[in-house]
């Protein structure tokens, strides 16, 4: 393989968010057999300083009120900024967005341009077909791929359809993130291949060297990784670290997403990613309704149970049926009180040997984009 080449990715790195940057970071690892991965910096607008500003301020209701909010919001996000754009600019290299964004600027023909993984192609979370992830500006005869992109839903309307298409129908190799993203790249005429998420290709062992700087933690515990307020979800928690006799630890990314009043869970509010990685490292139980917290939970091989979220729950339902864990998925409305679900071993071998095939597959369709 060509180590020189420069493989430049545009993938999300602003949100706030730990599957997010870790998602990034998996990515890297993986293209690094490969070439030389430069990630586009790029911050969608209403990610920015001014875009949370503007957000804030045109929220209906009383002006003054709103300005209040804001102010009140501000340490916290700037504080999340900081925490996490240190840690792309510690683990990614990173190059202009401008180009990409405008078409202004110069291209490298030779590059590969690489587009994935997260739900880089969800013009519902994107609000439309967005330039940098589609790559409208980077002129043709430049090689397009996609690693585990994702649409983030099971179907497109006919008019996202039609703008996204031909788009999509420049990139030489398409591989997205879910098996029904395949079908959505069918039904528009296009080929495509399903992969997992970086985060459970790349190398084990980066995960724990991440993660390495943080001590163990020897307190016995459950682990809660919400990203929806969800009562039931903590009750539900609570019972099963009861039947474990262990104590609930509760990563709250926001600080709107602290546990019910009442709730006998210790908090770990926004922790760096490392801290977060070791989190799942030393659990002993997981209780999700996080993409990611369930890729982590099966990278780290620690027992969960999955609860959909209220909305983009294709995710899960997909990733759970790849490891052949349905069974642990407690579907939105369901009755939630604490089963038999914590009482089910896990195969931890036939998931180790399906994150082996999965990676082998990654490998083969990398193969073949940089070969041609």
């Amino acid at each position: 393989m060509e180590q020189n080449r420069l493989i430049i990715v545009s993938t999300i790195i602003d949100s706030f968010n730990y599957g997010t940057v870790m998602q990034a970071v998996a990515t890297k690892c993986i293209l690094e057999d490969y070439g030389r991965p430069v990630f586009v910096d790029y911050q969608r607008p209403w990610w920015t300083p001014d875009g949370h500003k503007a957000e804030a301020f045109s929220r209906p209701g009383n002006l003054l009120w709103n300005g209040l909010r804001y102010l009140l919001s501000l340490p916290d996000w700037n504080h999340r900024h900081r925490l996490f754009r240190t840690f792309v600019e510690q683990e990614l290299t990173l190059c202009d967005s401008t180009p990409f964004l405008t078409g202004q600027g110069v291209f490298d023909m030779d590059a590969v341009y690489c587009v994935g993984s997260d739900q880089t192609w969800n013009a519902s979370e994107n609000k439309g077909v967005d330039p940098v992830f589609f790559l409208l500006n980077v002129p043709d005869g430049c090689r397009r791929i996609a690693l585990s992109a994702s649409f983030g839903r099971q179907s497109l309307s006919d008019k996202e359809k039609r703008m996204t298409k031909p788009a999509l129908g420049k990139f030489q190799s398409i591989s997205v993130r879910e098996s029904s993203s395949v079908k959505i790249l069918n039904s528009m005429g296009l080929d495509g291949v399903a992969l997992k998420d970086p985060v459970l290709l790349c190398k084990p062992e980066l995960w724990w060297d991440l993660s390495q700087s943080v001590k163990p933690d020897k307190d016995p515990y459950l682990l809660v990784y919400r990203l929806n307020p969800n009562p039931a979800l903590d009750r539900y928690a609570a019972d099963v670290a009861r039947d474990l006799h262990c104590g609930v630890r509760i990563v709250t990314p926001t600080l709107g997403l602290w546990p019910s009043p009442g709730s006998s869970m210790k908090i770990v509010c926004e922790p760096t990613p490392e801290r977060w990685l070791s989190l799942f490292r030393d659990a002993q139980y997981v209780v999700t309704d996080s993409f990611h917290g369930t890729c982590f939970s099966l990278i780290f091989e620690k027992p969960m149970t999955v609860f959909d979220p209220p909305k983009y729950s294709i995710r899960l339902i997909d990733v759970l049926r790849d490891f052949d864990l349905s069974a642990r998925r407690i579907p939105m409305g369901a009755d939630s009180n604490a089963g038999p679900i914590h009482h089910q071993n896990v195969d931890w071998d036939g998931v180790r040997a399906a994150k082996t095939r999965y990676a082998g597959e990654a490998r083969a369709y990398l193969d073949s984009c940089f070969s041609k």
